[in-house]
Parts: structure tokens; C-alpha cells; sequence
């Protein structure tokens, strides 16, 4: 289980358009998408991952970098 308050969240650096991983290499961030009442998706920003290997890792939360 992961937990982050808002004021911790806060203090985050922006995330950007890559994240450092701890292999030592620079990943490309992805989103998520979001399902509208609809039934079309938009891209979101509220979690966002990148992939190392094939595996997916938590980046980053409404446009804050965690972790890392």
C-alpha cells in the first residue's frame, strides 16, 4: 500500500516529460485514461507511470513527481 498526504504531495517537483528510474535510465511518463459519462476516454493526469522492462511504476500524482 502507497499513501501521500496533499501536503506532502505539494512539495513534489513537477513531473516531467521523463523520470529517472532507479535502473539509471530516463523513462517516458505515460497517463492514464479517463472513461467520461459518454463512454469516450480522455487522457488524465491523475496518476501517471512509466515502464521499465515491461513493468509499469508509479511516477506521479495531478503532476507532481513521487519517489525517484
Amino acid at each position: 500500500m502507497f499513501a501521500i498526504g496533499n501536503d506532502e504531495l505539494e512539495k513534489c517537483n513537477d513531473l516531467g516529460k521523463t523520470f529517472e528510474c532507479k535502473c539509471g535510465k530516463r523513462h517516458r511518463v505515460m497517463y492514464g485514461k479517463e472513461r467520461l459519462k459518454d463512454g469516450t476516454l480522455k487522457l488524465s493526469k491523475m496518476l501517471a507511470f512509466y515502464k521499465c522492462k515491461g513493468i509499469p511504476y508509479l511516477a506521479g500524482i495531478n503532476g507532481k513527481a513521487i519517489g525517484g
